[in-house]
């Protein structure tokens, strides 16, 4: 079989199995509506997202500023953005962009369980790595051997 015809079969395999994942969730979104803006979700969301956070270690709200990639030129811009999202009465499916090396999409799933809002689906949304010193400072001393 030529390259080219296995990679039309994979790319026919992907593009057909897209919606059977996308469809595999934890919860039901009953007349869910489409995420307009960070603002939109929950406070106790906001907070797991760390909204608050100032910096590369908060979130941009969609289509705001982000360091979409490793090279941080301003430090008090995110490296995550929230891409889309909707919004149920007791479910929420969050897709955020994470920067850096390798620029992910991570998808995120938040549902409400005794009246506080849990992640119950996705990876875990890590902080960004602390910055490298600037110039003038002197790195940490390596531990001894």
């Amino acid at each position: 079989m030529s390259y080219v015809r296995k990679f039309r079969m994979m790319m026919l395999a992907a593009v057909f199995a897209a919606p059977a994942y996308a469809q595999d969730t934890h919860c039901e979104i009953a007349q869910a509506r489409e995420l307009a803006s960070l603002n939109d979700l929950p406070a106790q969301v906001q907070d797991l997202l760390e909204r608050s956070v100032v910096g590369t270690g908060g979130i941009s709200d969609i289509g705001g500023k982000f360091n979409a990639s490793d090279a941080i030129v301003d430090a008090s811009v995110p490296m995550r953005r929230l891409k889309s999202g909707q919004v149920g009465a007791d479910c929420i499916h969050l897709a955020i962009e994470r920067g850096g090396i390798g620029y992910s999409v991570q998808q995120a799933e938040y549902q409400l369980v005794d009246g506080a809002w849990v992640q119950i689906a996705g990876k875990r949304l890590k902080k960004a790595p602390p910055l490298a010193p600037t110039a003038g400072t002197r790195p940490a001393a390596a531990p001894p051997r």
